[in-house]
């Protein structure tokens, strides 16, 4: 197998995604919607062990960030920033703010027929 595809002259090697999260799917702490607001909650000074791409995610959410900006901003897959996420909000590093619950089907269907009304 040649060594040119895991190769790149501007970047070095390339990592796949898994690694990043050492072949985890799932969050540590629990499950981060897509449009969840991230924030970073530690102090200035992050601890030890975190991995680069860990310290990136918590530079770029020094500002609530919704999770898929944040993978868009990282050129990451979605599943793979949830992971690295889940892993700072179970160190208590960010915070995940859940957005509201979708409103009832019901009450979207008195909303229509009201505006129909007009």
């Amino acid at each position: 197998m040649s060594d040119e595809r895991w190769l790149d002259e501007d970047a070095g090697p390339i990592v796949p995604a898994y690694l990043l999260t050492r072949g985890r799917t799932v969050p540590a702490s629990e499950a981060i919607d897509l449009i969840a607001v991230i924030i970073t909650a530690g102090g200035l000074t992050p601890p030890l062990g975190l991995g680069p791409e860990h310290l990136i995610i918590l530079q770029k959410c020094t500002k609530p960030t919704r999770l898929v900006d944040v993978a868009a901003e990282l050129n990451l897959p979605v599943g793979v920033v949830r992971v690295l996420v889940g892993d700072l909000h179970a160190r208590q590093l960010v915070q995940v703010e859940h957005p509201p619950p979708a409103p009832d089907a019901k009450v979207l269907l008195e909303v229509i027929s009201g505006l129909k009304a007009l």
